[in-house]
């Protein structure tokens, strides 16, 4: 499934703490996305749906404190074949 990003307006950054459970953002050019597992919420990755990361390549964890661009998602599914 390809991946699409359209910025259709310049909003300004908030930090990861600031953001509710199902809060989208966007962080170097990554989705993301504030789950609940256990009553502990973290940053997820959309695209990976594991722990979101500063960078894919390593384990470093995006901090509360991380300026992040909130968005909001929209999903369109297609059946093919």
């Amino acid at each position: 499934m390809a991946i699409s990003i359209k910025r259709e307006k310049n909003e300004r950054g908030v930090t990861v703490g600031s953001l509710k459970v199902g809060d989208t953002f966007m962080y170097d050019n990554r989705i993301g996305v504030i789950v609940d597992r256990n009553g502990h919420c973290f940053p997820m990755d959309f695209a990976t749906c594991a722990t979101f990361h500063k960078h894919p390549w390593t384990s470093e964890a995006l901090l509360p404190q991380e300026i992040v661009l909130p968005i909001e998602v929209e999903m369109t599914c297609k059946v093919v074949g």
